[in-house]
């Protein structure tokens, strides 16, 4: 089974953060965001994924081949962003006519992935939302897609379309998107994938769609947070060991060499590999390898890797009703 993911976004929103680190490298809840989905399509039968890269996409597919070896790892070079479609096409050098998913980088999701597989249809995961307008929509008549519309300004449907399609042929995708592409056809100034799906449904391929549990998006860091303090609910990453005089406070995902003095760890907090925080309170935070924290209080958060934090003790001479923030 074939998975296309773009990945190419340069993760502004995320900044500092993604100026040396790949948003969907960004770790949280025991593995990064895209670890999280990859994990996700291996399990319902992937073994064959083509990123689509640009900005830091060299780390991105070095990540994938040595975290995921037993599965086929390619890649395209998105040198222009104009548009998802125009990005999946990339794929068409490594797409063939079988069944083909198209899973976005930069959202988590919680979804039985073989609803996408369908010969006899192609598939859009959707989700009701309350204001529909920031996303594509599926339009239905009765259990079969009517109409696909990106970003209506208008209220035509509340199922939003979430990211993650199944294709009953990748080579019928790849050729309605040229078709789309040499057309000149864009929205919003760009290429969309679902003005591609248009295209197919108005020509009778049909389309059927599956409602996901829940996704959630990473794109900011406020949202990514809020991400990780859910998947650590659920259950998902790794289980804290004991740590020499400290105090951990589930649920929290504590890498195995991660060492921890005198400190609070928790809840909802994820520290990757190599870390050391020492003589600290952390909650609601996120911490990447081989950071070290000492002698601080830290609260929604998210540290890089290889950051270095300390503090030391202050002397202040304070007046009546004043408020210090150290």
């Amino acid at each position: 089974m074939h998975a296309i993911i773009p990945v190419a976004g340069k993760g502004t929103r995320m900044r500092p953060l993604t100026w040396s680190v790949p948003k969907v490298l960004i770790r949280l809840a025991g593995n990064t965001v895209l670890g999280h989905i990859i994990d996700k399509l291996t399990a319902s039968g992937v073994n064959h994924i083509t990123l689509i890269v640009g900005y830091l996409g060299d780390e991105i597919v070095k990540w994938t081949r040595l975290n995921y070896p037993d599965i086929q790892v390619d890649y395209a070079v998105q040198e222009r962003m104009d548009g998802l479609a125009s990005a999946i096409y990339l794929a068409e050098p490594m797409t063939d006519d079988g069944q083909t998913l198209v899973v976005l980088g930069d959202t988590i999701f919680r979804a039985d992935l073989k609803l996408a597989y369908n010969d006899d249809s192609n598939m859009i995961a959707v989700k009701r939302v309350e204001d529909p307008r920031r996303f594509g929509v599926v339009v239905l008549d009765g259990s079969s897609v009517k109409k696909l519309v990106e970003k209506p300004s208008s209220f035509i449907s509340d199922l939003a379309i979430v990211g993650i399609y199944g294709f009953s042929s990748g080579s019928v995708l790849m050729d309605a998107i040229s078709r789309l592409i040499a057309s000149g056809t864009r929205t919003k100034g760009e290429f969309q994938l679902t003005d591609a799906m248009q295209l197919m449904l108005e020509e009778g391929r049909p389309f059927g769609c599956f409602e996901v549990e829940d996704w959630y998006d990473c794109g900011k860091p406020e949202t990514v947070l809020e991400t990780n303090r859910i998947l650590l609910d659920m259950g998902t990453g790794l289980s804290a060991r004991d740590h020499h005089s400290s105090v951990i406070i589930p649920p929290v995902s504590i890498d195995e060499d991660v060492e921890i003095v005198s400190s609070i760890v928790g809840p909802y907090v994820s520290i990757a590999s190599g870390s050391t925080i020492q003589g600290s309170i952390l909650s609601n935070s996120i911490v990447g390898f081989g950071t070290t924290l000492r002698n601080v209080n830290i609260h929604g958060s998210i540290i890089g890797n290889e950051a270095e934090i300390s503090s030391t003790a202050v002397s202040i001479n304070a007046g009546s009703s004043c408020r210090i923030e150290v």
